[in-house]
């Protein structure tokens, strides 16, 4: 009889960790991307959202530019955020800002989708000037 029970308790937790497993948000829902326009010295960027589904979507978004410069000691770092909703197939423009790009810096371009529960549903990330860290 207690091996009956324990049997059903496994059933059972196995039952529920099945469908809240089908209610998280699939990464592939809601897809990020950094579209990015050198312009002289200056980088544009911008982060877009496109839903690759055949519903509505909707979320948050934090857009990071982390600027770095190690001759002299400079960092910078600037943030946007904001909500979006996507109605099916459609692809928009969130944000857009602009950096300059000296010989010496590194810039992080990193933009965060999140569902309404603050959980990572999508992402993207840049790197530009990291090369003059790799060995060679």
């Amino acid at each position: 009889m207690r091996s009956v029970k324990i049997y059903i308790n496994i059933i059972f937790f196995l039952f529920c960790s099945f469908f809240y497993a089908q209610k998280s948000v699939n990464q592939n829902d809601v897809k990020a991307k950094i579209e990015v326009e050198k312009i002289e010295n200056n980088i544009k960027i911008t982060g877009t959202a496109e839903n690759m589904t055949n519903i509505t979507k909707s979320g948050s978004y934090k857009l990071s530019v982390i600027k770095s410069n190690h001759a002299n000691n400079n960092n910078s770092n600037n943030s946007q955020e904001g909500v979006f909703t996507l109605q099916p197939n459609e692809l928009i423009k969130l944000s857009t800002t602009q950096v300059n790009l000296a010989t010496d810096d590194e810039v992080i371009i990193l933009l965060v989708f999140f569902n309404e529960n603050k959980e990572i549903i999508s992402k993207d990330r840049l790197v530009f000037g990291d090369e003059k860290k790799k060995p060679q």
